[in-house]
């Protein structure tokens, strides 16, 4: 009985070795294979490395690596379709959140050669399947901007939307900027400013930029003049360093010329020129003697000075809120 039970012990205890070496064996030959896959992408052997792929998926217990690994091989190969939807299935078969920010970058690289109605179908199709909320509004985020890419702007602030309901404070501003700005796309100028006003008003030194430049854009857009000057001139006082700089004289010309302030529209077009290059500087200087024609036709030349009390007004109440910063 005693020798039974011995030899019954040692089976069982050969049995869980010789499974251990088996799981061992198991994990080596994949490890094993992932290197020689990559050394084959490096290579650009990539039907060799196709094929491992295809062996080491039966085995592998996390995907993901192996699904990455195609796509990179199709997005070198221009087949950008199959590239689109392997770096989709990395995403949704990964858990690491690093991972997932990176390989959505690359994923919108590759969806946006990819035919439109494909797109949208393989993008659609990975927000339903995505099971986590940074994968699915990570999705989202992509389907926004192909609509938008593809002039589709009410169905990319419908995303938007979507998005909204489930964002941080911190990211409903960026979110409610796009809105607005598809809004402008679409010629719908008040329900822009619908969305801009309210924003302005808080005053939020890392968005006011952006906000008062598409503030001027839907004002102007609706001849609005009056509040679209009012955008150009804190731009033109506070944000001297604008992209959109030329832009922003050229606007202020325009307006106070429409306002019969010429000298203020002549002294707009002076600060163009100075940052003009030669090309624009011949118009600038047609714009800037016919404006000069008007002021010396009228008489009234000292009363013109009176039109940049608003400018200078803000300019020094801006100077009073720095000192008792």
């Amino acid at each position: 009985m005693k020798i039974k039970i011995i030899i019954l012990i040692l089976l069982l205890i050969y049995i869980n070795i010789y499974t251990q070496l088996e799981d061992t064996s198991t994990i080596n030959d994949v490890e094993y294979n992932i290197n020689l896959i990559k050394f084959y992408i490096e290579k650009n052997e990539y039907d060799n490395a196709l094929e491992y792929i295809d062996k080491t998926l039966e085995e592998a217990a996390l995907k993901d690596s192996l699904y990455y690994f195609k796509g990179v091989i199709f997005q070198q190969k221009e087949d950008w379709l199959k590239a689109s939807e392997f770096f989709t299935r990395s995403i949704l078969y990964t858990s690491d959140e690093q991972i997932i920010l990176d390989r959505l970058v690359e994923f919108e690289l590759v969806i946006f050669q990819v035919s439109p109605l494909s797109a949208f179908d393989i993008v659609s199709s990975a927000v339903t399947k995505a099971q986590t909320s940074q994968k699915q509004t990570g999705f989202l985020n992509i389907l926004a901007k192909l609509y938008e890419n593809n002039q589709l702007y009410g169905e990319a602030n419908d995303v938007y939307k979507t998005i909204l309901t489930e964002a941080e404070d911190t990211e409903k501003c960026d979110l409610q900027i796009k809105i607005a700005t598809n809004r402008i796309f679409q010629k719908n100028y008040r329900a822009a400013l619908n969305i801009l006003d309210p924003l302005i008003t808080l005053n939020d030194s890392l968005h006011l930029e952006k906000l008062l430049f598409l503030n001027y854009i839907a004002n102007i857009s609706i001849k609005n003049h009056e509040d679209a000057k009012s955008s150009l001139i804190r731009l033109y006082l506070d944000f001297p360093n604008n992209a959109n700089r030329d832009e922003i004289l050229a606007g202020l010309a325009d307006i106070f010329e429409f306002q019969e302030q010429y000298l203020a529209s002549w002294f707009m077009l002076n600060e163009l020129f100075k940052i003009s290059n030669e090309a624009q500087k011949f118009k600038i200087l047609a714009d800037i003697e016919r404006i000069k024609k008007k002021i010396c036709e009228i008489n009234t030349i000292e009363d013109q000075f009176k039109h940049f009390e608003p400018v200078f007004n803000l300019e020094k109440h801006r100077l009073l809120q720095d000192d008792a910063r």
